[in-house]
């Protein structure tokens, strides 16, 4: 109870610092930092899975690089069934921002309704990655989806993603009802790989951010 009692008394000094400051009123900004990943207390921020959580045979791991400091989502896919036979599909591994603790305001979340991208620093292999976002929404297991289209496999790039290209899923499958997403509550961002092909992967992520361009802001263009 102390605990959330504190959260809730930060969240509302922090509410009225910004009020001051008229955060509101400071017009276009080009980035929104929302996730570091580049020490242990980074990484302490996430959640790990894989379908070895249910029988499965796949293995996974998020740890740090220490020669860049820089996160590493590593293991090997395996697509074999476990004995379970309620179990029809597996092969897949995942990571996830951990929601930030509540308070009585609610659950922290990011506005990144200025923005037009989400944006991923990062370096992978040739796998099928996806990149999941969950708001702060009535239906919990609702997730904003898009594929993680990697140009140089091998080397570091920025991704960026338009959020109004993210299409709305639950439990794996797409929605028949697009409903637009929540974007000034986005409470998780991840990663996940279950492209049906065995063997291992790997993929490096520094930081995670809303962004413009100098040419962008929100969904509107701006004048050069």
């Amino acid at each position: 109870m102390f605990s959330f009692l504190k959260r809730t008394a930060s969240v509302a000094a922090d509410s009225t610092a910004k009020a001051l400051r008229m955060d509101g009123l400071q017009g276009w900004r080009q980035e929104l930092p929302m996730l570091s990943l580049k020490t242990k207390e980074d990484l302490a921020g996430w959640a790990l899975g894989c379908d070895k959580d249910i029988g499965g045979f796949s293995s996974a791991s998020l740890d740090l690089d220490p020669s860049q400091n820089v996160a590493r989502f590593h293991g090997e896919l395996s697509t074999d069934l476990p004995a379970n036979p309620e179990i029809q599909q597996s092969g897949y591994a995942a990571i996830r921002s951990k929601a930030r603790a509540s308070s009585m305001f609610g659950t922290p979340c990011w506005d990144t309704s200025l923005f037009r991208y989400l944006s991923l620093r990062v370096r992978g292999d040739d796998r099928k990655y996806f990149v999941n976002i969950q708001t702060d929404g009535v239906i919990q297991t609702d997730l904003y989806q898009h594929r993680l289209f990697l140009r140089t496999p091998g080397e570091w790039e920025t991704v960026m993603i338009p959020f109004r290209d993210f299409i709305l899923t639950n439990n794996g499958m797409i929605q028949e009802q697009q409903i637009e997403m929540f974007r000034e509550k986005v409470k998780t961002v991840g990663i996940s790989l279950m492209d049906k092909k065995n063997g291992p992967f790997s993929i490096e992520i520094e930081k995670i951010s809303a962004m413009n361009t100098e040419f962008t802001e929100g969904d509107m263009d701006r004048l050069p």
